[in-house]
């Protein structure tokens, strides 16, 4: 009679090791996209209240604003929390998280979902990137049950258990796959910031920037996204309590020019009544201001390059003082490992730039 607890103990014991262990190879890797899981455990180990601007948002903003360009420039420190795919709840949880570990001077959002009504199982990829990738396992498991009570199409236990979902991934596996997740990227630059520094050659439809991709005349805008407007609402309650100014920046993404122009009105009244000032960089006039242009600054007709990237951050960084009261960090020795040190690197590596 003794052995037969006995067996089931050691048979539950068994199998809770082979299902850690199949769940280590099968689940799918986010943590290396966008290097998020190594942005989060870097940001929270930065010094304490030493970031001025958080980003949040889009890919777009991801690759757009470069920190250590604005610290060269102001000595205003920064990190970018931009990431691929959109989705304003994971933005939200993500900005919950960056606050736990700094209060910035202010926090910037591109407000990318206000007319998106995507839910996370239309949207998989953003949600299971920002889940697996969050180190904080009591905001983790908020998330989850996010995504369930919104989505009733969710399972709670598959996004528990990443195995539930990927476990039809044996055919997909590389060597990669039977490595150690969930580490900090050794390689990631100390100046990068989060920031994308996207550096590849070129690849879009578009030849110019002309006028008339913003004209939207006779065309009827899609209604707004009460389902993303609760979520913006949270990000910007949460700022508030803590006394952090939310501003609003839309990057100079040229395949967004008709959206843009056909939605301002509405994204406009919508910022105008929640007190939050906007910086809109997606109109042919803001455009022709940078001095951008597609063959030189992008590296597709959405995304800016490393080089268009330190031209708008630069434009960006003046336009948000105007705002926002900044500090300038330069010649504080206390930054001197985290910002002056990097800086050199990121100078060494783009001399020209």
């Amino acid at each position: 009679m003794k052995k037969y607890p006995i067996r089931v103990v050691a048979f539950a014991l068994l199998f809770c090791l082979c299902f850690g262990a199949a769940q280590s190879v099968l689940h799918y890797r986010w943590s290396v996209e966008d290097d998020l899981y190594t942005k989060n455990i870097l940001y929270s180990q930065a010094s304490s209240d030493s970031i001025d601007i958080l980003a949040i948002g889009t890919s777009e903003l991801y690759d757009g604003y470069t920190p250590i360009v604005g610290y060269e420039q102001a000595g205003v420190t920064g990190f970018n929390f931009g990431m691929a795919y959109r989705s304003a709840m994971t933005a939200y949880y993500q900005l919950l998280y960056a606050l736990e570990y700094q209060t910035p001077a202010v926090v910037v959002c591109d407000f990318s979902c206000l007319f998106d009504d995507m839910l996370p199982s239309e949207a998989e990829p953003v949600h299971r990137k920002v889940v697996e990738c969050m180190p904080d396992k009591k905001l983790k498991e908020q998330l989850i049950r996010e995504i369930c009570k919104v989505d009733k199409s969710q399972s709670y236990l598959s996004w528990e258990f990443p195995l539930l979902r990927y476990h039809s991934r044996w055919n997909e596996l590389t060597d990669a796959d039977f490595s150690r997740d969930y580490l900090v990227n050794p390689d990631y630059p100390a100046y990068q910031k989060g920031a994308g520094m996207t550096d590849i050659p070129r690849a879009g439809s578009l030849s110019a920037i002309v006028p008339e991709l913003w004209n939207c005349a006779g065309a009827q805008p899609e209604p707004m996204s009460q389902y993303s407007i609760h979520y913006y609402d949270l990000m910007i309650e949460a700022c508030r309590e803590r006394g952090i100014p939310v501003v609003a920046v839309f990057m100079p993404s040229i395949s967004h020019a008709f959206h843009s122009a056909l939605r301002w009105d509405a994204t406009k009244e919508y910022l105008d009544s929640r007190g939050v000032p906007c910086l809109n960089y997606c109109t042919y006039a803001q455009v022709q201001r940078l001095g951008l242009n597609l063959q030189a600054h992008y590296c597709d007709d959405s995304h800016l390059n490393v080089a268009g990237s330190v031209i708008f951050t630069k434009v960006f960084l003046q336009d948000l003082q105007e705002i926002v009261s900044l500090p300038d960090h330069r010649g504080d020795g206390r930054y001197y490992d985290e910002w002056d040190a990097p800086l050199a690197q990121f100078r060494q590596k783009y001399p020209s730039l």
